[in-house]
């Protein structure tokens, strides 16, 4: 299977339209790793095409399902609270596979706020509480919970990345 990389055309709408194909695993770092990275227009129909991606290259692992709903909500929030969501943003997905786990990282163009994991349950605190349910901020509380660790740090151009490590089992 191959995949593409965007090319420096663009359309009068700011998305790509050029792609040029190359082997779509980029080398790896380490032995026994593999590393895949494609980038997506900052736009919210590119949010199922980065969860296809990482379900294509994560298929015959144990995570598929999972790795694709933390894709979404990673990017969604990279498209909602970052700066790429503006026109012409984009963001980018890369996988990272080893043997016994495998990680997501999401590289947004940065922003004024920094990802927050809630403290607690939000919906069970909005219950103990009496209050509202929330309309927001359960993506990251998920993404904790399924985790066994995540992250987030920025690159000194001010792009900031998002990452989540999924195991492959919960043995022992």
């Amino acid at each position: 299977m191959s995949f593409a990389e965007p090319s420096n055309s663009r359309s009068g709408t700011g998305r790509q339209e050029k792609w040029r194909p190359f082997g779509g695993r980029v080398a790896a770092r380490r032995p026994g790793m593999l590393r895949w990275e494609r980038r997506f227009a900052g736009t919210p129909d590119q949010v199922g095409a980065a969860r296809t991606f990482v379900t294509q290259l994560f298929t015959d692992a144990p995570i598929a399902a999972n790795a694709a709903w933390v894709t979404g909500e990673l990017a969604t929030n990279a498209i909602r609270h970052s700066d790429s969501g503006r026109p012409d943003g984009m963001f980018t997905v890369a996988l990272y596979r080893w043997p016994t786990f495998g990680e997501i990282h999401v590289v947004d163009a940065g922003g004024l706020k920094e990802p927050r994991l809630p403290g607690r349950d939000p919906v069970q605190a909005a219950l103990a509480d009496g209050g509202a349910l929330p309309e927001s901020g359960l993506g990251l509380y998920g993404i904790g919970a399924l985790a066994s660790r995540y992250g987030t740090y920025r690159h000194r151009d001010g792009s900031r990345v998002v990452w989540v490590r999924l195991a492959f089992s919960t043995g022992p």
